[in-house]
């Protein structure tokens, strides 16, 4: 029986090894941005880093870019446009080395000025993690948890809640951008969602609105102004209103009445979203929930964290 018993075992074997995450990140929510502590060129001093599945690029602070001797004034110069119409200077710094739990790499960045991103009673913000990196990995957001998992790419288990990025014939340039298909309100309006975990709050924009039957000229008692309107990388504030939206869910994954930004960012444009249902998904919407995001952004799964 030996001789046949054994190369059973070797066969069976590797299908009972259970998949596991590669780099496990501990993480934690700051001014409601997820972040992870990131060291720079061996030194120990661990910098705050938000890691926003929606950002393209990978960036740090003017200040860390000066302090760490980062700056390159041969680097290229670029513009992003980011919530807000005004758009913010890029300039890419030396490559440096990154370590980020136990993962470590050589990698570049671009600076600008993060300072906005700051509540006045936060620690600065040093830098943001962007989907550059991520989508190199299947990666996995448990918010419940206060956890980050970088998984091998098709290594990272599916389900029921999971769904294809609900546009598949993006361009290369949102290749590594989660979208979804969400329903919202009683009335289950069919939304595009981009998953935006460096965003606070989740924002709606005027054609969801619109189709919601929610009214911004002022006779809409559901909704109230926000009179610091809505700002991203740039500064400049775009008009914006509140609403408390009653339900949202997206598959098996459902929230309960939340309040809600509507505006008209020029980033639903630049997403060549304006024109139907959309809204920027964030980390508002994903606190107690689990999000995966596979290489390339190719698959998204929302879920209820499985700590709960």
């Amino acid at each position: 029986m030996r001789p046949i018993l054994l190369p059973l075992l070797a066969l069976t074997a590797p299908a009972l090894a259970a998949a596991a995450p590669a780099h496990t990140l501990p993480m934690w929510m700051q001014g409601n941005h997820p972040t992870i502590a990131v060291n720079l060129d061996g030194r120990v001093e661990p910098l705050r880093f938000v890691v926003d599945s929606a950002a393209g690029a990978t960036l740090v602070d003017d200040r860390i870019a000066r302090r760490y001797k980062l700056e390159d004034s041969a680097g290229a110069v670029s513009v992003a446009q980011g919530a807000s119409a005004r758009s913010a200077q890029l300039r890419r710094v030396r490559a440096s080395t990154w370590q980020l739990g136990s993962l470590q790499l050589q990698t570049t960045a671009v600076q600008t000025d993060l300072s906005r991103l700051s509540r006045e009673d936060d620690p600065a913000i040093d830098g943001i993690i962007g989907n550059d990196l991520t989508r190199r990995w299947d990666t996995r957001w448990d918010f419940a948890a206060g956890t980050l998992q970088l998984w091998s790419p098709a290594t990272l288990p599916g389900g029921a809640h999971c769904q294809a990025n609900a546009l598949p014939d993006r361009g290369p340039a949102m290749k590594g951008f989660g979208f979804i298909t969400v329903h919202l309100g009683n009335e289950k309006l069919d939304a595009i969602a981009v998953v935006d975990t460096g965003a606070a709050q989740t924002v709606l924009n005027a054609a969801a609105a619109s189709a919601l039957g929610i009214r911004t000229d002022g006779s809409d008692p559901r909704v109230k102004v926000r009179e610091k309107g809505t700002a991203g990388l740039g500064g400049q504030a775009h008009p914006t209103w509140l609403h408390d939206l009653p339900a949202m869910a997206s598959g098996p994954w459902q929230h309960a009445a939340m309040e809600v930004r509507i505006s008209d960012l020029p980033v639903f444009k630049a997403l060549g979203l304006e024109s139907r249902p959309a809204l920027i998904l964030g980390a508002d919407a994903m606190a107690g929930a689990q999000v995966d995001i596979t290489t390339g952004a190719e698959r998204i799964c929302l879920q209820a964290s499985t700590d709960d």
